[in-house]
């Protein structure tokens, strides 16, 4: 039976590739930093490796013997600086490691929009991803998801508040997706086979707005919730105030801006996967656990 690796699985989606697997009753390894975050997945039944992702001796080792892997960048921490720099430098590790190794397939976790080389804030460092990971001869996919819906995290107590903080545009629809169907469609992916690099775009069932998103939680919290949106070039400043480097908070305000501009798009979206948890669903379960 092939072995899958998969990282991530302390995060959201790696957590769901891992688990989606193993209820499939395949093969899985997971990389964790350190061996009492393996513990877990071990009782579960998957094999344990331990190493950094920017180690490529680490990475090397954990990629021996499997199949197909699924492999991300990890976000950057908020006073980070060099965050192009580093992400090109993970992918440089990723492709040196993989080179060594006798997979078959990679699902990379990349972006909507990260087709574009410029323009997109924190998305340019996945183009650049992209980009180096084009040289391998080891066939990739990568998976380009739309804006996380657990985003709305950081301000659910807002919410329940009465208000919904954005820097977006209260009526712009745009594609959202649960980070639980991305886990889900790379568990579905990675047993595939392609023989050349390829694009998967995937958002949310529909494209919504903050102004949907203050609905359901208007709904889901049983109170009136109305949002409270500030212009995207406020960004930056606001951000900084919460400990970012100015960095780091320039590129989320470019970000924020591109999507308010239309700039976000998928490279291809006749082929858009649409996934299956709604709005309601990963809003409602992000509530329940507080």
């Amino acid at each position: 039976m092939p072995t899958h690796l998969v990282a991530g699985v302390s995060g959201h989606t790696g957590a769901v590739v891992a688990q989606s697997l193993l209820d499939q009753k395949q093969k899985v390894r997971v990389l964790v930093r350190e061996a009492a975050k393996g513990e877990r997945w071990k009782k579960r039944g998957a094999e344990v490796a331990v190493g950094n992702l920017d180690d490529v001796h680490a990475l090397g080792g954990a990629l021996r013997g499997a199949d197909a892997a699924y492999l991300l960048i990890p976000p950057p921490p908020m006073s980070s600086t060099g965050i192009v720099a580093r992400a090109e430098r993970m992918a440089g590790v990723f492709a040196q490691a993989i080179s060594g190794s006798h997979l078959r397939h990679v699902v990379f976790l990349s972006s909507v929009a990260a087709h574009l080389p410029e323009g997109t804030g924190v998305i340019v460092c996945l183009n650049r991803a992209e980009k180096i990971l084009r040289g391998s001869k080891t066939p990739f996919t990568f998976l380009r998801p739309g804006y996380y819906v657990e985003n709305w995290g950081a301000v659910l107590e807002a919410a329940k508040g009465g208000q919904l903080p954005t820097f977006l545009p209260p009526d712009l629809k745009f594609p959202q997706v649960a980070t639980h169907d991305v886990g889900r469609v790379a568990a579905e992916l990675i047993s595939e086979h392609p023989k050349a690099h390829r694009a998967v775009e995937l958002a949310g069932p529909v494209d919504v707005s903050p102004n949907d998103v203050a609905a359901v939680l208007a709904k889901l919290l049983g109170s009136e919730v109305q949002v409270a949106a500030h212009p995207a070039s406020a960004t930056s400043a606001a951000l900084q105030g919460f400990g970012f480097s100015a960095e780091l908070a320039g590129l989320f305000q470019e970000l924020n801006q591109a999507i308010s501009s239309g700039r976000v798009t998928q490279e291809n979206p006749a082929a858009l996967r649409r996934g299956k948890e709604t709005l309601e669903q990963t809003l409602g379960a992000m509530l329940k656990k507080g």
